[in-house]
C-alpha cells in the first residue's frame, strides 16, 4: 500500500501480501525485493514466509 491506497497497477479488491508483487500471485524476497538488507539469513527467513504466503494465496484462489 502506498499512503493506504492500493498501487494503480493492483487489480484486486483485498490488500497484498507481505513480500507480494505487483502481480498478483508472485512474491519476491531477499536481494530482489525493495529495501531489502542483503543478508543471507535475511533473505532465507523472507523465503520461509513467501512460502507461507503463497499457500494462503492458493487457498484464497481454490
Amino acid at each position: 500500500l502506498q499512503n493506504g491506497r492500493h498501487p494503480e497497477c493492483w487489480t484486486l479488491d483485498r490488500d497484498p501480501f507481505f513480500l507480494e508483487t505487483s502481480v498478483p500471485g508472485s512474491f519476491a524476497a531477499g536481494d530482489v525485493r525493495h529495501s531489502s538488507v542483503k543478508r543471507v539469513a535475511s533473505a532465507a527467513g523472507e523465503g520461509a514466509m513467501a512460502v507461507a504466503f503463497v499457500h494462503r494465496y492458493l487457498e484464497e484462489i481454490a
